[in-house]
């Protein structure tokens, strides 16, 4: 896997995120498990997020609103479906609510050891490649997926005390 880089790979309907991070499995994993940590990271370069409720356990809901660079609030609601620490997380973007505008897909993060380090793979599969396309097209989601494990990249450096 490379270090220091997200290496992105698109098959249809599915986007495939690997990256190494330089922090131990169980680090990385609880990056993900809080909205203590994740306001400090989640989403694309410049948005900000707020979060309403965090349920972190299997079928749990996580309701948070991201706060783009633009201004724009962007409702989202996750729900886990299979959550196992600290090796993988299994959720779905249920959309915003707002009708057909929602963003649906299901999103598969796994946590593997590579020394003292970890070996991230996140794959968002959405329901057919013309959907993959649309929400491309309107909201950036490949670049965004690209800079959120790069925004998880600078805060587990944080974490870590690199600076």
């Amino acid at each position: 896997m490379k270090r220091n880089n997200v290496e992105t790979i698109i098959e249809g309907n599915r986007v495939i995120y690997k990256r190494y991070f330089d922090a131990p499995v169980a680090l990385a994993f609880e990056a993900w498990s809080s909205h203590e940590h994740l306001s400090q990271w989640w989403g694309p370069d410049g948005f900000t997020i707020t979060t309403k409720s965090l349920d972190f356990s299997n079928n749990g809901i996580w309701d948070f609103i991201m706060h783009g660079p633009d201004g724009h609030d962007y409702r989202n609601r996750i729900q886990f479906t299979d959550i196992k620490k600290p090796h993988y997380i299994h959720y779905k973007h249920l959309g915003d609510g707002e009708g057909d505008t929602d963003v649906h897909f299901h999103s598969k993060i796994t946590f593997e050891e590579a020394g003292e380090g970890t070996n991230l793979t996140m794959e968002q599969i959405f329901p057919t490649k013309e959907e993959l396309e649309r929400v491309n097209k309107k909201y950036g989601a490949v670049e965004g997926g690209k800079q959120h494990i790069g925004n998880l990249a600078k805060y587990l450096d944080t974490l870590k005390g690199k600076k």
